[in-house]
């Protein structure tokens, strides 16, 4: 199969040369070579290859029925249904692909008849050829049809001259849906067809490890790497399975070493690496690895993640730089810093938020990023946003996730009087707007809620305003943290 794919790949950088690139249309290309290159240039996803195939042949075969099929699926994939199907209905002698065509254009994906059409196409067909078997394999899950590929696999299979063919392009749109188990098995019988391929062990130790079977993830990279011990995905796949089992550090440490010298390495192998020599007692080799590595790729976040956990310092400026030059949004920024929320990183979700508003503003995140930076312990920072950049209308509002951070920051940094001013004024606009509150005048947050439940917020809010008052004004001073909402 990979000596097939190399002929195939020759073929169409020779035709991608000539003709694409230099305009030849005088180079020699059959109509069985351009048929094979317009199939590879169909897995590429390189249209314009396509394209220059059709006017190529149209030239110079303009009575091929293979190329005239390619032309009608080529118009087909624009949406153009009704110019594929009157080239396809042109096919004197239609195939397999012309036969999946019409189904495809003629009927839509729930119809009864779906079934009935595929039973004729598998009893008519003697030997499905390779874009035949694709093609056919891509519309039934398309279709929802995948129960009809695994009850008639076998049958299939038997009318397939080059059956891996087929369980590839199956595997592959298994995994695709997340259909993993079904992708293991069919990489799985690939391996034993063919158990010198590098590839099938590849996809099949990624299925694996995207299932969390670690062990066998292991396994199948071995039998990978013992093919190409250069094979950078299986070193990848076995160093992941290895750490995930927390085993042998010190390879999973070479692994990712040898990965990361490889014009294929990712912004994920760096942070393995780092966290691999962490567990190694070697924290400054992971700091000094991920300097280096950050400023000299584009949007590393993953591994900024990692450096954040190890060394918020050094991480701060690559924060900076990644909002900065790549044009992140408010969502984009939000989402990041409730990476590290969830994982109760507090410090490292502040950097991302503070980096953000000092850079482009918040317009919607003032109150995850008070709440946040109360939990990161950064009061002076909630203190000046809330008084110089949050807008009014939200400081003005009963808004527990705008109103507790900045009284408590205040508590917390020795203003205790300034914070009772500010819990007794929020607690006079509270009872203001639940005296005057109706349904055109709701609370300002992103989400409107309805009397009962914004009365009952309104409610608790108020309550809870009321304690820290009370604690505030007490002769005795009250340790915070016994009247905290927040904590």
């Amino acid at each position: 199969m990979d000596e097939n794919n190399d002929d195939r790949q020759d073929l169409y950088d020779e035709f991608e040369s000539e003709v694409v690139k230099h305009g030849n249309q005088e180079a020699f290309f059959d109509e069985s070579d351009l048929v094979e290159i317009f199939d590879y240039a169909s897995d590429l996803d390189n249209n314009i290859v396509k394209m220059e195939v059709l006017i190529y042949g149209a030239v110079h075969y303009p009575k091929s029925e293979a190329l005239a099929t390619r032309r009608a699926w080529f118009y087909s994939s624009f949406g153009d249904f009704e110019t594929a199907t009157e080239i396809n209905n042109r096919v004197t002698n239609g195939g397999v692909l012309n036969q999946v065509l019409d189904l495809r254009v003629s009927l839509p994906a729930d119809s009864p008849e779906i079934e009935t059409r595929l039973n004729r196409i598998l009893s008519e067909t003697t030997d499905f050829d390779d874009e035949g078997i694709i093609q056919l394999v891509d519309f039934c899950m398309e279709s929802g049809k995948e129960e009809w590929l695994t009850e008639n696999k076998e049958l299939i299979q038997s009318k397939c001259s080059y059956p891996q063919t087929f369980i590839y392009e199956f595997a592959d749109r298994c995994e695709e849906q997340s259909n993993l188990k079904q992708a293991a098995t069919l990489f799985e019988e690939l391996t034993m067809l063919e158990p010198f391929t590098l590839d099938f062990w590849q996809r099949l130790a990624t299925v694996q490890i995207n299932m969390e079977d670690y062990e066998s993830a292991l396994s199948s990279a071995d039998y990978a790497l013992a093919i190409d011990p250069t094979a950078v995905m299986a070193a990848r796949i076995k160093g992941a399975a290895l750490y995930r089992l927390e085993r042998d550090m010190k390879t999973v440490a070479d692994l990712y070493t040898q990965v990361l010298k490889s014009p294929e390495a990712e912004d994920s192998d760096a942070s393995t690496l780092a966290a691999a020599l962490v567990e190694l007692n070697r924290q400054d080799e992971a700091i000094k690895l991920l300097k280096e590595y950050i400023p000299t790729h584009y949007n590393p976040r993953t591994a900024i993640n990692v450096l954040m956990v190890l060394d918020i310092e050094s991480a701060t400026q690559y924060v900076n730089n990644v909002i900065h030059d790549t044009a992140m949004n408010e969502n984009e920024a939000l989402d990041w810093a409730k990476e590290h929320v969830d994982r109760e990183q507090y410090t490292a979700a502040s950097v991302i938020l503070m980096a953000y508003q000092n850079i482009r503003g918040f317009l919607f995140g003032f109150e995850f990023a008070l709440e946040t930076f109360y939990y990161a312990e950064r009061y002076d920072d909630i203190i000046d946003l809330y008084e110089n950049h949050v807008y009014r209308e939200l400081t003005e509002s009963p808004l527990p996730s705008i109103t507790y951070p900045y009284v408590m920051a205040l508590v917390r940094t020795g203003n205790r009087q300034k914070a009772l001013s500010a819990a007794t004024e929020a607690y006079k606009r509270g009872s203001e707007f639940r005296e005057h509150y109706d349904n055109k005048a709701p609370m300002r947050t992103a989400i409107k809620y309805s009397p009962t439940t914004t009365n009952s917020i309104i409610t608790g809010y108020l309550a809870i305003l009321k304690n820290i008052i009370q604690a505030l004004k007490s002769s005795d001073e009250i340790p915070p943290d016994d009247f905290d909402p927040i904590l």
